[in-house]
């Protein structure tokens, strides 16, 4: 997991986790803890605070800091597919250590060897965005830092490898409130009933959908462009090093619903297209 701080890598963790259980339960399997310190972790730091709680966890502590969960990943089994043992591993990497890495990047290493990376970029961070969704949704006390100064560190600690990566566009239930802003164009955007960004078919096959997935692909690309986040898209498609990776774009809303303060929306989790990045993950590694 990757991105700047506030851009809602934990959340979509938590919400992860327990979509893959209804997942798998398509393909008559099941996912587990796959050791007592993952256990612990995902309960207390994860699933308490959003699922028990109904609240906000706290902003993930650096690496650096004392007994920081993130040092060591998180470890889930997936059971037997495609006649093979699997186990999904994440790491939830801190974005103050991606806004401003460390000198020594060497505990980061693990990126360039990853299955896939997942770097998320938070639509709020866009002033013209926040501005007409302001009187649509519940304030917003988290704001992370600059997607793309970020987006630059992660790819220089990649280096030459060429791991996946998953560019995800957080937080899409505010995007889809611009269908009623007093603004035409984002009107029109945001209302095309044909759009694949406004429905969820992930539940629905134990594939990875791939004509889906590069529709999907290709309306995101457009949205940002038009959150003037081009230099995003053009740091993937043209990059400085020369070194191109695979990526695809994606949108998700963890929680469906933005939230109150720290709270979770007094309607509930109705969490959308969260494992079209997994999934797509899954199947080029072959496991699904």
């Amino acid at each position: 997991m990757n991105g700047a701080r506030a851009t809602g890598k934990s959340l979509y963790i938590a919400v992860l986790i327990k979509q893959l259980g209804h997942f798998m339960a398509t393909m008559n399997g099941t996912i587990h803890f796959a050791d007592a310190r993952t256990q612990e972790t995902y309960k207390n730091i994860y699933e308490k605070p959003l699922f028990e709680a109904r609240g906000l966890m706290p902003a993930t502590p650096p690496a650096a800091t004392h007994d920081s969960y993130v040092v060591e990943p998180l470890i889930f089994s997936l059971g037997i597919l495609n006649g093979v043992r699997r186990y999904l591993v994440i790491r939830d990497v801190a974005g103050e250590d991606m806004e401003k890495p460390p000198a020594d990047t060497m505990p980061l290493a693990f990126l360039r060897h990853a299955d896939g990376v997942f770097f998320m970029f938070d639509p709020l961070t866009v002033p013209d965005i926040r501005a007409k969704v302001q009187d649509l949704i519940p304030a917003q006390l988290r704001l992370g830092g600059d997607p793309n100064t970020v987006l630059s560190n992660l790819l220089n600690i990649i280096g030459t490898a060429t791991p996946p990566l998953a560019v995800i566009l957080s937080k899409f239930d505010a995007m889809q409130e611009l269908r009623n802003v007093d603004d035409v164009q984002w009107q029109s955007v945001m209302s095309n009933s044909g759009a694949a960004f406004l429905r969820d078919p992930s539940l629905e096959s134990s594939k990875y959908d791939q004509d889906d997935g590069e529709l999907l692909h290709e309306e995101v690309r457009s949205l940002l462009h038009k959150l003037n986040a081009r230099h995003l898209v053009l740091s993937l498609e043209n990059p400085g090093a020369g070194q191109r990776i695979p990526y695809r774009f994606f949108a998700v809303s963890a929680l469906g619903e933005s939230p109150s303060g720290d709270a979770v929306h007094s309607r509930g989790i109705a969490p959308f297209r969260c494992l079209d990045p997994a999934k797509w993950v899954l199947s080029m590694t072959g496991a699904i």
